[in-house]
């Protein structure tokens, strides 16, 4: 466990410490359900005031990832979403069936001529005029992720007149009859940059996912691309293997 506080920083002693204790549950070092250290413990550890410790942990009580049991002390919670293997659903559908309340904030919306990524995911003509929707995805009404959706204009007509801020799989089955049967997703990791931490409510630099998905219609066209960036404390992905 690193013990670096640095008592002549201007940065206050309990914010040093709660990025500490975070990190050490982010890089694993403290895993889901462990019990971690008591107050006096920590005190000793980094050389602060116990008053100083229980800011800190308090702080990471409401960011939920300790959690506090009467008469036995204080553990790791998992709040990540656990991705793996399951059919397809929307991100909406997904949390609503993991029991988490889903939000969206819309932050930007328009159409735009395709370029030559857009075009060839898409398989459009380069210049074809999409209607993307750029939005900060939310879980219990905490920003956990951004997401910006493109779709063909031609195939969801007056897009805009419809609330975006719910499920867009829904949206275009409901209205425009696009029925979705699959999608493909590419995932890569990345160090946040200050603008997406500052939406996602986290300290730079913070490690997060790029989630690329394509979805396709029952005769095998792509019919929406999703790309997602999303915040590596909340979101995590199992894969099963056999042989």
């Amino acid at each position: 466990m690193s013990q670096r506080i640095d008592h002549y920083s201007s940065e206050p002693l309990y914010h040093q410490l709660k990025e500490i204790l975070r990190k050490n549950i982010l890089s694993g070092n403290w895993k889901a359900g462990q019990k971690i250290p008591t107050e006096q413990e920590l005190s000793k550890i980094f050389g602060v005031s116990k008053a100083v410790v229980r800011q800190a942990v308090s702080l990471l009580v409401e960011e939920g990832f300790l959690i506090k049991r009467q008469g036995k002390g204080t553990f790791v919670v998992d709040s990540r979403i656990k991705q793996g293997p399951r059919r397809l659903t929307s991100f909406t559908e997904e949390l609503i069936s993991k029991g988490f309340k889903p939000g969206s904030i819309v932050l930007e919306k328009g159409i735009e001529e395709a370029d030559e990524k857009i075009s060839n995911i898409l398989n459009l003509e380069i210049g074809t005029n999409v209607v993307f929707v750029k939005r900060l995805r939310l879980i219990n009404n905490e920003p956990v992720g951004i997401q910006i959706f493109y779709c063909p204009e031609y195939l969801v007509p007056n897009f805009f007149e419809n609330d975006l801020t719910g499920s867009l799989y829904k949206l275009l089955e409901d209205r425009y009859g696009l029925k979705i049967r699959s999608a493909d997703e590419k995932y890569y990791s990345t160090i946040l940059d200050k603008h997406e931490c500052k939406l996602l409510k986290v300290k730079w630099p913070f490690a997060g996912f790029i989630v690329e998905r394509v979805a396709y219609d029952v005769t095998g066209n792509p019919i929406e691309y999703t790309q997602s960036v999303i915040r590596s404390d909340k979101y995590s992905v199992q894969i099963h293997l056999r042989k």
